[in-house]
């Protein structure tokens, strides 16, 4: 066993501890399923949504949101869900870099009372939770997030932001339409329900739905393409014999289901060519992580996984998994992404399983079958071999540029009897929670897990490189990490280093735990990204602040303390010489 793979094995048992001075009782891992046979349908690949039309020059999308019923298992009775476009995962939605889209999401056809119990302990069902807010605070209610984009906080779909079936608006909704401008690299995530309180009911219930932007960069790479290009949406849920999904009628701080769903079919295969195809991985799990291996069922050898992408970008160099690989499984905790290319040409005629080697509540081990054809004539494959993939150097930050070091701790205490998850020992709502990081800047967060279980630390508006893991931060990332992510594991115990700039918008963003049972009871604040440069400027009416920004240069990198920063300005706008 490889060392990363040691130190991941050892921290995948600590992946539910919580805190032994606290209750266990919000746990819930009971298995109530009915018995189903495993591989007896096909993958299902989400459609490619085509838009309806143009907005302001942009590919415009108006996707309803809706409750209808869906085929999960063949023997199992219909399952009510919610989704988008009627259908669940929703359709793909396919951009190229620099082509803006707009969006708007119509949930006026869903019903107003929630196919899940709403917990009103919880932050955001009522309008006490949203503060200068004494509006209604509907049951059934939605906003819709695109993971990993870069956004202004209008458009960022923000867990205060919702509207319900009737029309009601939440505190911070700002308009139908979100305008995304895709102006970044190349990407695989999701889009999915964000409303505060209730996210882990909505995206259960089936609001999900992939998207990608792509650069010609990656394009000219050669890799998979067509139907061998193929997504794996993985989430765990349970099941009652009528065919309902069962979840928990009160709060519980991790939900573990005991069936496996991938792209919205219980335990589905997929028959593939012997020859190369790409996957594009996405951990669409409430709470569960998932550890991906690949399992022969002659018990012979599995083809490598060569993970390229870890969601955004490229890596610095592909990483071989598997048997003599850099690392022995893909371990992804709830909203990590790992794209991969999987060479199936030495295995015609096998069965292959993609499993899941996380020890998490109910075992969940098998999770995807492929189903190796054994043709007479090998079927032709042009793409490249990802052994010799040359990739595009992702965009790195320099260490050295970082003026500012923040340590953001993860804890854990109870609250209103429940065991609630903090962040710098706030959560949602607590006025003096922010910090201010300036536009432009470039900061070092060390995120310090004292809470006793594993957390993904998923941050809105940037992308991160991680830089430091293990007790002091100083242990080097997994390979699979070395390049741009929007969300990372912190293992019980552990301080991870993470290295961003923040560009391109000011205003306030979340930054979460992205185990949806802990985001939706708060652990969830703001960062407040700010440029006072623009805003004295404003103030003082200074038509062109050009040359105030060329004389100020870098100086926001120096301190984040805006009163120095206006005494510069001050300076210069007395004429004297910037110090």
């Amino acid at each position: 066993m490889t060392d990363w793979s040691r130190r991941r094995f050892l921290q995948t048992g600590a992946a539910l501890g919580i805190a032994g001075t606290l209750p266990q009782t919000t746990t819930e891992v009971s298995a109530a399923s009915p018995t189903l046979e495993k591989f007896v349908q096909p993958l299902p690949i989400p459609s490619v949504r085509e838009p309806d039309g143009q907005r302001d020059g942009a590919d415009a999308y108006e996707i309803a949101v809706t409750e209808f019923t869906q085929q999960l298992h063949p023997d199992l009775p219909e399952t009510t869900v919610w989704g988008f476009d009627g259908s669940y995962p929703g359709p793909t939605i396919e951009a190229d870099a620099g082509s803006p889209v707009h969006v708007r999401f119509d949930n006026s056809g869903l019903p107003s009372e929630h196919l899940f119990s709403v917990d009103d302990r919880l932050g955001g069902t009522t309008a006490e939770n949203h503060p200068g807010y004494d509006g209604p605070v509907p049951e059934v209610r939605t906003v819709t997030h695109f993971h990993g984009l870069e956004l202004d906080p209008a458009n960022d779909g923000q867990s205060d932001m919702w509207t319900s079936p009737g029309g009601v608006e939440g505190p911070r909704f700002d308009s139908a339409w979100q305008e995304l401008p895709m102006e970044q690299g190349r990407t695989t995530s999701t889009y999915h329900d964000h409303t505060l309180g209730i996210t882990r009911l909505n995206a259960y219930a089936g609001l999900l739905g992939l998207y990608s932007i792509t650069t010609d960069a990656e394009r000219e790479l050669g890799l998979p393409s067509g139907d061998y290009d193929i997504p794996l949406l993985l989430q765990d849920k349970e099941f009652n014999d009528d065919g309902s999904l069962h979840y928990p009628e009160e709060f519980v701080s991790a939900f573990l289901g005991d069936t496996a769903v991938v792209n919205g079919a219980v335990w589905p295969y997929v028959e593939v060519e012997p020859r190369r195809y790409r996957f594009r991985i996405l951990n669409g799990a409430n709470h569960r992580s998932f550890d991906l291996q690949l399992e022969s069922e002659s018990g012979s050898g599995v083809p490598t996984m060569y993970q390229f992408a870890p969601g955004h970008g490229f890596l610095e160099s592909v990483v071989p998994i598997g048997p003599n690989g850099d690392l022995d499984s893909l371990l992804l905790t709830p909203f990590e992404r790992g794209e991969l290319i999987v060479d199936f040409s030495d295995h015609a005629g096998e069965t292959l399983t993609l499993a899941n080697g996380a020890d998490m509540g109910p075992e969940l081990t098998d999770l995807v079958e492929f189903r190796v054809s054994d043709p007479s004539t090998p079927p032709e494959d042009a793409s490249a071999d990802p052994t010799s993939l040359s990739l595009p150097t992702p965009a790195s930050y320099d260490e050295s540029d970082a003026r500012v070091t923040r340590e953001m701790t993860l804890g854990t205490e109870v609250r209103n009897g429940l065991i609630t998850h903090t962040l710098n020992g706030h959560v949602f709502g607590d006025e003096d929670a922010p910090v201010y990081p300036q536009l432009g800047s470039t900061e070092i967060w060390e995120l310090q897990n004292e809470s006793g279980g594993r957390h993904p630390i998923h941050l809105h508006l940037v992308t991160f490189r991680v830089i430091g893991r293990g007790p002091d931060g100083t242990q080097p990332p997994d390979p699979n990490e070395l390049g741009p992510k929007d969300t990372v594991r912190v293992d019980p115990g552990e301080r991870v280093r993470i290295l961003m700039t923040f560009e391109g918008y000011t205003g306030q963003f979340p930054w979460h735990c992205h185990m949806l049972e802990h985001e939706d009871n708060k652990m969830m604040i703001p960062f407040v990204v700010e440029n006072p440069i623009a805003d004295y400027a404003n103030e003082e009416n200074v038509v062109d602040a050009t040359g105030l920004t060329d004389a100020v240069g870098d100086w926001r990198n120096e301190t984040l303390e805006t009163e120095v920063l206006l005494e510069v300005i001050d300076q210069w706008r007395s004429g004297d010489e910037v110090a």
